[in-house]
């Protein structure tokens, strides 16, 4: 009997979705659309606000940013290379999530080869999320007999980061450690525009001064302290972007 790997076994990145939260409208979004563009050579389409938020000024239905997503594996591999060159191929573990897919931040797009400053367009990070699954999810997403994905066949975290690992040459900091149930300070530079966002909202025009990252029962939590007139709040908010608690730290006497 051949001994050869069974090809529904082996992961492979299905998509990547490359993200510019803007939160507003107008032309900062288009320039935002033109730098996504010249990095990415695809056109974005526009991300639409899911609802309505006074203290962040945006309405439900409004652009609030744009993104694109790639699916031709070699211009995922295009892509990804001078992504992480970008990064000099070293990422933090805790940028891998619960289902081994991996998301990181880009604090310029002109830190891409190639790309140099304009100053008509200015200066735009991006979030960038890559999904690795094994052949055979499509089940649990078409429209007719969906089925679920048995938890065998879905790629882990630690799968995910050897994948990664060998596959781009990558340097995981933190990978082997045995210490999943320890907090992971998260540099404030690097959290997700959706984690800022969600924060501003329970604390509006607060400053976030550290973040945290912890697994609470297979989920990731983010542990965010800000700072507003003078108090410091603790601000607990899923990897979904959902605030789950916000508590008024109490002054040391």
């Amino acid at each position: 009997m051949s001994q050869s790997v069974n090809p529904m076994r082996a992961p492979r990145i299905t998509k990547v979705t490359v993200n510019i939260g803007v939160g507003e409208g107008g032309q900062r979004l288009q320039l935002a659309e033109k730098a996504l563009e010249m990095v990415t050579g695809m056109v974005p389409v526009r991300t639409l606000s899911t609802s309505t938020n006074r203290d962040l000024g945006t309405r439900k239905g409004a652009p609030i940013g744009c993104k694109v997503t790639i699916r031709d594996e070699e211009t995922i591999n295009a892509f990804l290379k001078d992504a992480f060159w970008v990064r000099q191929h070293t990422l933090p573990t805790y940028n891998f999530d619960a289902s081994g897919n991996l998301s990181f931040g880009i604090s310029d797009y002109t830190d891409f080869p190639g790309q140099k400053y304009d100053p008509d367009v200015g200066i735009f990070g991006m979030d960038v999320n890559v999904v690795l699954e094994r052949p055979g999810h499509r089940v649990s997403r078409r429209r007719k007999r969906s089925r679920r994905v048995s938890a065998s066949h879905r790629v882990g975290p630690e799968e995910a980061r050897a994948w990664f690992s060998a596959s781009y040459n990558l340097n995981i900091v933190g990978y082997g450690e045995e210490a999943e149930d320890d907090e992971i300070d998260v540099p404030v530079d690097e959290l997700p525009d959706n984690i800022k966002q969600a924060v501003e909202s329970a604390v509006p025009g607060g400053k976030i001064t550290e973040a945290e990252l912890e697994m609470e029962d297979g989920q990731q939590i983010y542990e965010v302290t800000v700072e507003k007139d003078g108090k410091e709040f603790e601000v607990e908010v899923s990897k979904d972007g959902e605030v789950l608690e916000v508590e008024l730290e109490e002054e040391e006497e």
